[in-house]
């Protein structure tokens, strides 16, 4: 696995993060589903279709995060947004609605549907998207069922007036799954009769409002219910304020930020007893940007108040951003250096949305990096060749980290049979370096990728758990005529898991091969053909929860 390592960087680099404005219509292009292999844990890596021009001075400075779950293909080949692949027709034709539709291997279904009709003529906007994945089991020598099933609803109405623009967003997920990584060890008269599904309802109202002349520039309210099926929820309320820098003499820019959280367990793991967690977090960031042809400073402080209302403790935070940023050679060469910091308030939807296998019995904190120092290069080697390097080392005050639950004595719930994972908190230091490359090879071929390299030193923990040291990204895409591709090889490498017995275990590194083509019949209608897990890889996503072997699915796309 490290020798494949080696030979990948020699040739793949690097974290791109870049930001997808809003598309307002489907022009005469492809619409192809783009990679996702398993939302319900961290996005490692996304295929595009076109990279981004080199970043500009000007052009809001790119942020480098460690992806710390790289976990790409799941049993369920899951994805979230949609990839624009432009066949260069001379004339184009725009639509505004698509429906799509896969079927494959084990079951796995795709679905996704698009509507947004065009403008009113009152300057409103509406639009409704769909989408559903699921998979019926399929993954070798499980003892129960493995399926999933993970379905998102969503509506949206804008409009843009002469005093403010607002935008209102209504989302549902209904996310079901099974903890189906039972511990060897457990016999089967324990789970011959368990029906170990567990089904994540999630809920938000969100919204944007842009305000022109008034000393309030934006809010960003939302309201957010989350449940499961075992009498669990959460309620997470928050409210973000922009001020207008005319209040400052157009120098100083600040925000507020409101949080309340808000949520219960029905029991503790192996007793009755509830679990209650309530957060209250208000934090105001001032921030300062001075700025020539050839250097930018940005400096920013955080004052944030976090109280946890269940202990009656209350900690206030400083969290300090200065950033620099110079041009040492034009269109070539930027650098950029500096300090960061951040506050994380975890909760059960965050949680259980990077690892769905968690139990309802969590134990829900506050994390927070004080300090993270670091220093880079970006830049663009010609038009066709961007790149950034980056190293850091930051400080991660009480993050949490996935370990396996011990088994009972006594096997009465579904998540009790060793298939189930809690949280512990840790104060961790970590050293990392990250580097990207994206390349146009020629009008039809483009290519990019990333690594990167962490190394973990946590406080009280034996290892810091299911984190990663190595991550490798790359994707390769391809369109021609009537015919299009993407390419996706994803390396994690080993990551060390406690077991229920409380000894570290070293799960496999991996490679994942994904591969997605199509062929466009006619204006409106697309044939697809999409490969994951081509090197049929049994590698496991956490401790005994394994994935589906080399998966198939055969659909059609149609624009209107």
């Amino acid at each position: 696995m490290k020798k494949q390592l080696i030979l990948l960087s020699l040739f793949a680099t690097a974290l791109t993060t870049y930001a997808q404005e809003e598309q307002e219509d489907i022009k005469k292009e492809d619409v192809v589903v783009e990679f996702s292999f398993n939302p319900t844990l961290s996005d490692v890596f996304k295929l595009k279709t076109s990279p981004n021009e080199a970043e500009s001075f000007s052009k809001k400075q790119v942020t480098y995060q460690i992806n710390s779950k790289g976990v790409p293909s799941d049993f369920v080949p899951i994805a979230k947004k949609v990839v624009y692949v432009n066949i260069d027709d001379s004339k184009p034709t725009n639509y505004y609605n698509y429906i799509y539709g896969a079927a494959g291997f084990y079951g796995n279904g795709e679905f996704e549907l698009l509507i947004q009709p065009q403008k009113t003529k009152k300057n409103y906007e509406y639009g409704l998207s769909l989408t559903s994945y699921n998979s019926q089991n399929g993954i070798d020598n499980k003892k129960v069922d493995n399926g999933q099933w993970k379905v998102d609803l969503g509506l949206f109405l804008t409009k843009k007036g002469k005093k403010l623009d607002w935008r209102a967003d209504v989302d549902y997920q209904n996310n079901l799954v099974h903890w189906y990584g039972l511990d060897a060890n457990i016999p089967s008269s324990s789970y011959q009769d368990q029906n170990v599904q567990q089904s994540y309802k999630d809920l938000k109202f969100s919204g944007t409002i842009d305000y022109k002349d008034t000393f309030v520039k934006t809010l960003t309210p939302s309201l957010q219910f989350f449940s499961d099926d075992f009498s669990s929820s959460e309620v997470n309320i928050k409210l973000g304020t922009e001020l207008n820098p005319n209040l400052f003499g157009d120098i100083i820019k600040a925000k507020v930020d409101f949080q309340y959280l808000n949520g219960s367990f029905n029991q503790s793991y192996g007793s009755v007893d509830n679990i209650n967690y309530s957060f209250l977090n208000i934090g105001v960031t001032p921030s300062y940007t001075y700025k020539t042809d050839v250097f930018r400073l940005t400096t920013a402080l955080g004052l944030f108040i976090n109280n946890n209302k269940e202990v009656s403790k209350t900690d206030f935070l400083f969290l300090p951003k200065v950033q620099a940023d110079v041009i040492l050679v034009q269109d070539i060469m930027n650098l950029h250096g500096g300090i960061r910091s951040k506050m994380t308030q975890n909760s059960y939807a965050s949680l259980a949305s990077e690892n769905p296998f968690v139990s309802p019995t969590l134990n829900i904190e506050t994390s927070h990096t004080p300090v993270d120092v670091f220093l880079g290069l970006d830049g663009a080697l010609s038009k066709s060749i961007r790149y950034g390097i980056e190293g850091n080392y930051k400080t991660m005050k009480n993050q949490a980290l996935f370990v396996h639950n011990n088994q009972p004595f006594t096997i009465d719930q579904a998540f009790t049979m060793g298939n189930s994972f809690n949280v512990v908190y840790d104060d961790i230091n970590v050293l990392s370096a990250k580097a990207n490359v994206e390349v146009d090879f020629s009008k039809y071929v483009k290519a990019g990728g990333n690594v990167i390299f962490n190394s973990f030193d946590p406080k009280n923990e034996e290892k810091a758990w299911n984190l990663s040291e190595i991550e490798m990204e790359t994707y390769l895409n391809y369109h021609q005529n009537k015919f299009f591709s993407q390419l996706g090889i994803n390396i994690v490498d080993g990551r060390y898991s406690l077991s229920t017995t409380n000894q570290p275990k070293k799960l496999d590194g991996f490679l994942d091969m994904n591969l997605k083509m199509g062929y466009i019949i006619n204006q409106r209608l697309n044939a697809h053909v999409n490969l994951y897990n081509m090197l049929s890889n049994k590698y496991e996503l956490y401790r005994n929860y394994g994935v589906q072997g080399v998966q198939a699915v055969v659909g059609l796309s149609y624009k209107f």
